[in-house]
């Protein structure tokens, strides 16, 4: 006997990870800390863009970011942890060694801090992104798409074969 699949299992995509809006664990004051440093480090104030830890609400979607790179989060924090003790004058350096010799912890830091930035209300406003939107093809242009996709097999004609040989 079958039973019917529950309500969390029939939405659950296995082709599409959860999402997830948290980190696995809280961040200690020390991490969060060292990584706002790091960040602005990484994105320092240039013209009307602020350094990475002045944009509004930063801290909230670099908690965003964080949980949405929950498979790196570990890697990540022991990268942090690396970090912690680095001098401000001295973190530029130590973000270059950390590039050059492990990209698997470099790599989702930066893009963890980046992404931060850039989905703050106020960056996007800056650089003129709308966020995104649907923006369907309108019927015409889908049509003028399709037009003679099947001209070939059109033109080929049938070529039915049977499964059993006849």
């Amino acid at each position: 006997m079958t039973t019917a699949p529950n309500a969390a299992s029939a939405t659950r995509r296995l082709s599409v990870p959860v999402r997830t809006t948290q980190p696995p664990r809280e961040l200690t004051d020390t991490e969060s800390k060292t990584l706002l440093r790091i960040a602005d480090c990484l994105i320092p104030a240039a013209g009307p863009n602020p350094k990475a830890s002045d944009a509004e609400d930063y801290q909230s979607f670099l908690q965003l970011a964080l949980g949405a790179r929950s498979d790196a989060f570990d890697k990540v924090m022991d990268g942090v942890a690396g970090l912690a003790d680095v001098p401000d004058d001295q973190m530029w350096e130590a973000l270059k060694d950390l590039w050059s010799r492990d990209r698997e912890t470099f790599d989702p830091l930066s893009a963890i801090v980046a992404g931060a930035y850039f989905m703050t209300p106020q960056i996007m406003e800056l650089i003129g992104y709308p966020g995104q939107h649907r923006d369907p093809a309108p019927v015409e242009l889908a049509a003028n798409e399709i037009e003679g996709l099947i001209d070939p097999v059109i033109e080929r004609g049938p070529i039915y074969v049977s499964a059993a040989g006849e």
